[in-house]
């Protein structure tokens, strides 16, 4: 009883050791970061609420603000070394290096807008009426600035004369209000908070020419979609008719050096937090200059919706090695000891072989049916010099040849453990064998008859 109490007892403690160090039952493991956006933008409030979720259950995600996709890009390309930003949301369509060697999370369910404020009561029917205006199109390095040079550039448009200026989103939408400019540019979710307080407190206005849709029409990666009347503010008609908007996607992606099991993380926190996050996922395609991979992770987990079990409950050893090869690798270990097993075998069956032909030989010499204990209690029997010294001198070098190579194979490292006895049941059979050949040639020698 104390015996299996102790047993016990270090099973406990086994158990206990793995539960703390070895077991994952929260996000305890998470130590990332994610660059976002401006604070008070999409991403940003995003990026808080993932957060958020994350502290409430032990793991760490720090936010970090930035000015948007472009700065995002380039601030995930110089922590590439030191890895001190993992993850980042960018817009589709900003350009990242090809040899960046970044990869894509997953596309977030709920496309962002690019919206055009100005004054109510503007004339702008068509691009050609926004001739020489100002326009503010976002912070410098914002993917809103980045997506209006695109555009603004076009062949047909870049003739224009447009004033284009950066300008943070709250500012530029009152310098709108004030006059001091055109139109303010604002990619971001129709339903934003953010938006709509912007829109109601400098009673701004939406402004899309007849024309937009053309212009977005030569992007393929934008989406044309529309923003109902009286969305921002009913009694005072904003906006007053149905307006047409461009429409884009926004990405999650990873550094290559962002672990296997922060990604996993990072998955499971958006799909919580954005119940249509794996239904819409993954991306059936995204443009030219964002092409990127689909994160192998990212590919596992939208095709069962959950993190495989390892994932969840083994963070740190799927960090060393994706679940996958940890497979194949004990798949591998388990074909080479059955070969070790099989080559050790078939050694052991010719040893046999070897040992039961030069016993045969041995017996020859005397009597095929007597055992090693009746040869050695027998008397000496007639055999001529040359049997006793020919063949029985031959057999005995083969036998001592036979137990060396028994021995070298005992020490193998392709014999498998616990098969040492084998070869050592096949040793003393063989110096059984050398012991009864050793009395056979100590014995006088009968001289032949005649002689």
């Amino acid at each position: 009883m104390l015996r299996l109490a102790f047993l016990f007892c270090i099973a406990a403690a086994v158990a206990a050791l793995a539960g703390a160090f070895g077991i994952a039952r929260d996000y305890g493991y998470l130590q990332a970061s994610i660059l976002s956006g401006s604070p008070g933008g999409q991403y940003h409030a995003l990026a808080t609420r993932l957060s958020e979720r994350a502290r409430r259950e032990h793991g760490t995600l720090t936010v970090i603000p930035t000015a948007g996709s472009i700065e995002n890009v380039v601030r995930l390309t110089a922590s590439r070394a030191n890895c001190n930003e993992m993850f980042a949301l960018i817009q589709d369509g900003t350009p990242i290096p090809p040899d960046t060697r970044f990869e894509l999370l997953g596309r977030l369910p709920t496309p962002e807008s690019l919206l055009l404020l100005g004054k109510p009561g503007r004339d702008f029917r068509t691009l050609s009426d926004l001739r020489g205006a100002s326009i503010g199109i976002g912070p410098e390095g914002s993917g809103t600035a980045h997506l209006m040079q695109q555009l603004l550039t076009d062949r047909d448009v870049g003739d224009l004369g447009f004033k284009l200026s950066y300008h943070p989103l709250a500012e530029q939408a009152a310098l709108v209000a004030q006059g001091k400019l055109d139109i303010a540019a604002v990619v971001m979710q129709e339903d934003a908070e953010f938006l709509r307080n912007l829109i109601r407190e400098h009673r701004l206005d939406i402004v899309a020419p007849d024309d937009l849709p053309g212009l977005i029409a030569r992007h393929p990666w934008l989406g044309l979609g529309r923003v109902p009347a009286g969305l921002y503010d009913l009694t005072r008609h904003i906006p007053a008719t149905d307006r047409q908007v461009a429409r884009l996607n926004t990405l999650l992606i990873a550094s290559p050096c962002a672990p296997r099991a922060d990604r996993i993380a990072l998955l499971m926190l958006v799909a919580a937090e954005l119940p249509g996050f794996v239904r819409g996922n993954p991306p059936t395609s995204t443009s030219r200059a964002t092409a990127l991979p689909l994160a192998r992770e990212a590919h596992q987990f939208f095709l069962s919706g959950e993190p495989e079990v390892a994932d969840r409950y083994f963070p740190w050893l799927v960090n060393l090695m994706s679940p996958a090869y940890w497979v194949y690798l004990v798949m591998t270990i388990t074909i080479l000891f059955n070969l070790m097993n099989a080559y050790s075998r078939f050694r052991l069956w010719r040893l046999d072989a070897a040992r039961e032909r030069l016993e045969h030989e041995m017996k020859e010499l005397v009597d095929p049916d007597l055992t090693h204990a009746q040869i050695r209690a027998a008397s000496a029997s007639d055999m001529t010099a040359a049997q006793i010294r020919g063949s029985g001198q031959g057999i005995m070098d083969q036998l001592i040849a036979l137990r060396t190579r028994c021995e070298r194979q005992t020490n193998s490292i392709f014999t498998p453990m616990g098969d040492e006895m084998y070869y050592r049941y096949q040793r003393s059979l063989i110096e059984q064998a050398i012991d009864t050949l050793v009395a056979l040639l100590g014995r006088p020698v009968a001289k032949a008859s005649g002689g």
